[in-house]
C-alpha cells in the first residue's frame, strides 16, 4: 500500500514574540522581511528604538519594536507613506493605545 505524501505548508506562519525576549537585528530582518538599512533609517527617524545602545551593545529589539516595524511596513506597502506620514500615524496609534489602556484601567477600578 502506498502512503499519501504529506504536504508541507509554505505559507507564512504568524509570529507573536514573547514580551521578555529581545532579538538581534538579524533576527528582526528575518522575522519582518525588512532590510537592515531600512531598520536603521526607521531608528534614525525615531519610529522604532533598539533596547540597547547600538554603538555599545549592538542592535537589539524587543517585541514592541517588531510590532511597530510590521505596522510601518504595512502602512508603506498599502498607502505608500513617507517617513513624515509614518511618524504622525505611529504617534497617533501610540496615543490610541495609551487611551485604551487608560479606559481599561478606569473600568477595573
Amino acid at each position: 500500500m502506498k502512503k499519501a505524501k504529506q504536504r508541507v505548508s509554505t505559507a507564512l506562519q504568524p509570529f507573536e514574540p514573547m514580551r521578555e525576549d529581545v532579538y538581534s537585528i538579524e533576527t528582526v530582518v528575518h522575522i519582518t522581511q525588512t532590510p537592515r538599512h531600512q531598520i536603521a533609517v526607521y531608528c534614525r527617524h525615531g519610529l522604532i528604538s533598539p533596547v540597547t545602545a547600538p554603538e555599545r551593545d549592538g542592535w537589539w529589539f524587543d517585541d514592541e519594536a517588531i510590532r511597530v516595524l510590521r505596522r510601518i511596513q504595512c502602512l508603506r506597502a498599502d498607502y505608500d507613506m513617507n517617513l513624515a506620514g509614518l511618524r504622525v500615524i505611529a504617534e497617533l496609534l501610540g496615543e490610541v493605545e495609551r487611551l485604551r489602556e487608560e479606559v481599561r484601567a478606569l473600568r477595573h477600578s
